[in-house]
C-alpha cells in the first residue's frame, strides 16, 4: 500500500493488541493492513520513546541565512551605496 497516514490510535491499538498476547501478529496486520515492518518500526519506536508517533523535526524547511539585524545592515549599506553614486553622478561634467 505504501505511503498512506497511519492513525496514531490504529498504531496505538496494533501494539496493544500484541502486546497483551490477544492476537497473533499475522491477525493483527491483516487486519489494521500495514506490513510487518512497518510494526516493528512502530513497536521500536514506541519502545524508545514511549510514543507511536515520530516527533517532527525543528528543522524544516530553509534555514535562515541572515537575521534581521544583518538585512537592516545589507539595506543601510546598499541604501549609502545608491546615494554615492547618485551624487558622484550629480557633479560629472560632460563635454559634447
Amino acid at each position: 500500500m505504501g505511503n498512506r497516514k497511519i492513525s496514531a490510535d490504529l498504531k496505538f491499538a496494533a501494539i496493544r493488541l500484541h502486546g497483551q498476547g490477544i492476537l497473533r501478529l499475522s491477525e493483527i496486520l491483516n487486519c489494521v493492513g500495514f506490513s510487518r515492518m512497518t510494526f516493528y518500526r512502530i513497536k521500536k519506536l514506541y519502545n524508545n520513546t514511549g510514543n507511536i508517533v515520530k516527533p517532527r523535526s525543528q528543522y524544516t524547511g530553509c534555514p535562515h541565512i541572515f537575521n534581521l539585524e544583518d538585512l537592516h545592515y545589507i539595506n543601510k549599506t546598499a541604501q549609502n551605496m545608491y546615494d554615492q553614486v547618485r551624487a558622484c553622478n550629480t557633479y560629472m561634467i560632460t563635454y559634447d
